[in-house]
């Protein structure tokens, strides 16, 4: 009742409840422990036990509980639970209030600003133009805040830019540096960008950038967004062994664990963002759950109740604690187009996404997708061309290869939509997805040798798999379904 009451809107959902109360338990018997835990409060709460409201995704009260009914003296002092992820919520509500010292005298002003600052690792660029004009050094601006806007998005530390003649970084040395450096002659424009631990300068990643067309080209080229891609990686990579450091290398690497498509890795993607939901990778976090059970129906078919509620309530959660962020309302897009079925409320959230982060690959596959559902297939494959160019450099860039696959079908490109899954294919040889559109295609192009092949392949992947499977209704192929090609399918197999 007290986390209820110190909660906005006195709202959870039972998905941030579990998290706080049994992290440390498996989904299935979290979501027990918490339906255990509901029915005793209400039998505790006697005759107020109407205050106590829930659905199957949250819990809250109503009519508004008074939070100076839960007492005096330091914040639910009174409690006793064990469970880390709750010990960090009630230190920081406690920090909060002013429990957890004396609160010093502040002007009425100050008396705004949050008592407590936690301070992050910081990351500063450093910027260095080695000649080249007007030119040269806006290109080396806009390559750093380029980079710069990859890291916030990230979350988990600050960002600092150093601009040329500056005066170096002021404080503690920083989680990791990023050495920029700039040329533009006749023959074009050139970047070397390193990426170096603090304070010793040791070398991590490093690579170069060559442009020779216009200044936007910096915007679009591919190979200015796999510079920048990578060199966001390489500073996680660095940075993974520093402690401040855990939540968002733990939900780094859950993601490309998701990517993995494998039961097993999905559970422990699971477990680690689980670890990472907190500060202010809160949002991505529980955004990134929902996503997880979101893969786990599409690809296991694991199509429970629970599951389907789950990731509406994970996604709602994010959406409430990072509602701005473009990768929260991406993955939330596709929770509501394919859990929900709020095709509009899923077109919102990504043209949102897209909106904030107009080179971000998640929101732009988002918008791609809703435009596909949606019937707006022209726009939906210029929006997948984008995308891929902006994946480049991303550990699971194949999973746009995909999706640049799906959008050439719907506007009927299936030699370009057959190109694309083998690509994704040659990146992946285990993803599922693309196995199944290449056997798909293989045999609407009239190429039955190479869709028997396929087959062969995906069989290794899925035992019982037969070519006829691909016009099943219940099979994962939505888009085939949506382009109305299954006859066609049919006819092209048998």
């Amino acid at each position: 009742f007290g986390l209820l009451a110190l909660s906005p809107g006195q709202r959870r959902t039972r998905a941030w409840l579990q998290d706080k109360l049994w992290s440390d338990s498996e989904a299935g018997k979290a979501s027990g422990s918490c339906r255990q835990a509901l029915a005793n409060l209400r039998k505790a709460l006697g005759p107020e036990l109407g205050r106590l409201r829930s659905d199957r995704s949250t819990v809250w009260i109503a009519p508004p509980a008074v939070v100076e009914d839960l007492g005096e003296g330091e914040l639910l002092d009174d409690l006793d639970v064990r469970d880390p992820e709750f010990v960090d919520w009630l230190r920081d509500q406690r920090q909060a209030r002013g429990d957890a010292a004396p609160a010093p005298d502040r002007t009425a002003a100050a008396a705004f600003l949050p008592r407590v600052l936690p301070r992050r690792p910081v990351v500063a660029i450093l910027q260095t133009s080695r000649g080249g004009g007007p030119r040269a050094e806006f290109l080396l601006r806009a390559l750093c805040q380029r980079i710069g806007g990859e890291l916030v998005l990230l979350g988990g530390f600050d960002v600092v830019q150093i601009e040329p003649g500056g005066t170096g970084f002021q404080g503690a040395d920083p989680a990791a540096l990023i050495d920029v450096e700039t040329y533009s002659d006749g023959d074009g424009d050139f970047a070397l960008v390193q990426v170096m631990s603090a304070p010793d300068r040791r070398a991590g990643w490093s690579g170069r950038l060559s442009l020779k067309g216009p200044v936007g080209d910096l915007w679009v080229s591919d190979d200015a967004t796999r510079i920048v891609n990578r060199t966001a990686q390489a500073v996680v990579d660095m940075v993974a062994s520093q402690s401040a450091m855990k939540p968002l290398v733990a939900l780094n690497r859950a993601v490309q664990r998701i990517y993995e498509f494998d039961r097993s890795r999905l559970t422990r993607a699971d477990e680690m963002l689980t670890t990472a939901a907190s500060g202010d990778l809160q949002g991505l976090a529980l955004a990134w759950r929902g996503f997880v059970r979101l893969t786990s129906a599409l690809e296991f078919r694991d199509v429970s109740g629970v599951n389907a509620a789950e990731a509406e309530a994970f996604a709602n959660e994010a959406l409430r604690a990072m509602g701005e962020h473009p990768v929260v309302l991406a993955l939330a897009s596709q929770v509501r187009m394919k859990v929900t079925g709020d095709v509009e409320a899923a077109h919102y959230l990504a043209l949102r996404a897209a909106e904030i982060g107009d080179q971000n690959p998640y929101a732009l596959e988002a918008l791609c997708q809703s435009l596909i559902m949606h019937g707006h297939y022209l726009k939906a494959d210029v929006v997948a061309i984008r995308a891929r160019r902006a994946a480049e450099g991303l550990a699971h860039s194949f999973n746009w290869d995909m999706q640049a696959c799906l959008s050439a079908l719907s506007v009927g490109r299936i030699e370009a939509a057959f190109q694309a899954a083998a690509e994704c294919h040659r990146k992946m040889p285990f993803y599922r997805p693309a196995l199944r559109y290449l056997v798909a295609l293989s045999f609407l192009l009239g190429r039955r040798e190479d869709g028997t092949t396929f087959a062969a392949r995906l069989r290794r992947l899925e035992p019982d798999f037969e070519p006829r499977m691909l016009t099943d209704a219940g099979y994962p192929m939505d888009t085939l379904r949506t382009l109305g090609l299954v006859d066609a399918l049919r006819r092209s197999i048998e």
